[in-house]
């Protein structure tokens, strides 16, 4: 008895016919495969599963982003030092009307705002750059991506299950590519400020130093004129503009360091594990924001 052997047909036909499909048709399974979870629930639940991971994955890129820019900008925002404009303005006032015998105050004055000057111009400098470096990463941060952009990208369903479970899935990669572009975008600042910092500390100290020799001149040499309260009055001003020069300065570079550590000790968190933290910080503490009931009084 004979044996009828199978016809074995060419894959040529069916390559071409791929070819030709579109990349929505391309993607039909992955709609059909949606569509049978509404029908089957236990094919439900696995995508459920599958989506809602890469919800929270965009999500906890989203976060990440915002955790590390936030308190750079807010720390920037917070270093300017438009204020000590007026406390210029008024202390040339303050200079030009110093008699001449009180020719030493006038010098120790002049030299303490003049470092006071310096050393708010590479403060603020600093701040801006700052400021606009985290104001365009918070708008347009790399973390923004589509939910379902696996379709779009012709990526499957089941491709991207197979992923999750054999290396993790995408999110660990796109995590630790995000946070090499935070240290290349936040390094270059944070090198400024090394360089800058002797010149921004010793102009604060020079200022605070000059400021106290105009207070105490009077007190330490007999038979120099008194000092004008007009003077004394700017240069305590000084001293304390210089301080506040001094912790808006710290404070950039301590924000800028912090993010980076944080974002390196982060770098292996689970999504979920992130999100949920950002929703308990949210939360106000127990009691806290809820009105006291009012004691019930019996009549």
């Amino acid at each position: 008895r004979d044996l009828v052997k199978p016809r074995i047909r060419s894959p040529l036909p069916y390559y071409f016919i791929f070819a030709s499909m579109t990349p929505w048709t391309r993607n039909l399974p992955v709609v059909v495969a949606l569509l049978a979870g509404v029908l089957d629930p236990a094919l439900g639940d696995i995508i459920s599963d599958i989506t809602a991971s890469s919800q929270d994955e965009g999500r906890a890129l989203r976060i990440k982003a915002e955790q590390f820019w936030e308190p750079v900008l807010r720390a920037a925002e917070g270093a300017k030092t438009e204020e000590h404009m007026q406390l210029y303005v008024e202390a040339e006032e303050v200079l030009k009307t110093l008699p001449s015998e009180n020719e030493y105050v006038r010098t120790a004055l002049t030299e303490a705002v003049d470092a006071l000057r310096r050393a708010d111009a590479m403060v603020i400098a600093q701040a801006v750059e700052a400021c606009q470096v985290a104001s365009e990463r918070l708008a347009s941060p790399a973390a923004r991506e589509s939910v379902l952009s696996f379709l779009s990208e012709g990526r499957g369903l089941f491709g991207m299950a197979i992923r999750r479970f054999v290396d993790g899935g995408e999110y660990p990669e796109r995590l630790s590519e995000q946070i090499r572009d935070r240290q290349a975008d936040i390094l270059p600042a944070l090198r400024t400020a090394a360089s800058s910092a002797g010149n921004i500390l010793g102009d604060c100290r020079e200022a605070s130093r000059r400021s106290f020799d105009a207070l105490k001149y009077d007190i330490y040499n007999r038979g120099s004129p008194k000092t004008p309260e007009a003077a004394k009055g700017i240069a305590n001003r000084i001293v304390e503009a210089a301080g506040e020069t001094r912790r808006h300065f710290l404070g950039q570079t301590v924000a800028a360091a912090n993010s980076l550590a944080k974002d390196a000790q982060g770098k292996r968190e689970d999504a979920s594990a992130t999100v949920s933290r950002s929703v308990l910080d949210g939360l106000a503490p127990f009691g806290q924001g809820e009105t006291p009931e009012k004691p019930l009084v019996l009549m």
